[in-house]
C-alpha cells in the first residue's frame, strides 16, 4: 500500500502538526520509519491524502518547511516529496 509520512525534526514540531492538521487531513500517529533517520521518532502516516493535499497544509505550517519532510513510501521504495 502506497501512503505519504511527514517526519519532524523535534518532537514539538510532531506535536505542532498533530494540532495544525487535526480536522484537516485523515492522519495516524506512527513511529518514523528505521530507514528515515533524520527526524524525532514520531511521525504523521497519511493513507488516503494526495502529495498535493499534504503540500497544501504543510506549505502553511506555523513552524516552517524546515521542520519537516515529506515522504512517499511504496512497497519497493521510500522517496523524499521536497
Amino acid at each position: 500500500m502506497d501512503y505519504y509520512l511527514i517526519t519532524f525534526s523535534s518532537t514539538h514540531s510532531a506535536i505542532t502538526a498533530q494540532k495544525y492538521l487535526e480536522g484537516k487531513l485523515d492522519f495516524h500517529v506512527c513511529p518514523t520509519l528505521r530507514e528515515i533517520s533524520n527526524s524525532c521518532g514520531i511521525s504523521l502516516r497519511l493513507d488516503s491524502s494526495t502529495y498535493e493535499e499534504i503540500q497544501e497544509y504543510m506549505l502553511q505550517f506555523p513552524l516552517g518547511i524546515e521542520m519537516y519532510t515529506i515522504y512517499h513510501v511504496t512497497s519497493s521504495a521510500i522517496t523524499e516529496m521536497k
